[in-house]
């Protein structure tokens, strides 16, 4: 499990912290963002070969507002229609009430059928 805030995973791009997601389920989730760039965001991500070897994709938190919101879904729904790794969201995950924590960098297996993610305990 890698990933976190979109605006954050972009900023990270050619640089020594950018996300290594080969064979790895990415988790994204970001604040009041528009849908244009949400958009621009997974664009920059895929033209950057981030999603080329991801196993799957969470999506936690999209904060927006009822239209943006809307506007969104249209968008996360257009980007993954291809994609040929598992993609679901619906999960508490990001800048939200509750807030449930995700231990990054440990093992984890995503279903679709129900949706499920289950991670390994981060603590050892």
């Amino acid at each position: 499990m890698v990933g976190g805030n979109l605006e954050l995973l972009t900023k990270g791009l050619g640089t020594p912290f950018q996300i290594n997601t080969k064979g790895a389920i990415l988790l994204i989730e970001e604040v009041a963002a528009p849908s244009f760039l949400i958009n621009a965001m997974l664009t920059h991500l895929k033209q950057a070969g981030v999603l080329d070897e991801v196993k799957g994709v969470v999506i936690g938190e999209l904060q927006a507002v009822a239209e943006e919101s809307k506007k969104i879904e249209l968008v996360l729904e257009d980007f993954f229609a291809c994609a040929s790794y598992p993609v679901v969201r619906g999960f508490h995950i990001g800048h939200c009430q509750p807030n449930y924590g995700l231990p990054l960098g440990t093992n984890a297996k995503l279903t679709t059928a129900p949706p499920q993610l289950l991670i390994e305990s981060g603590v050892k």
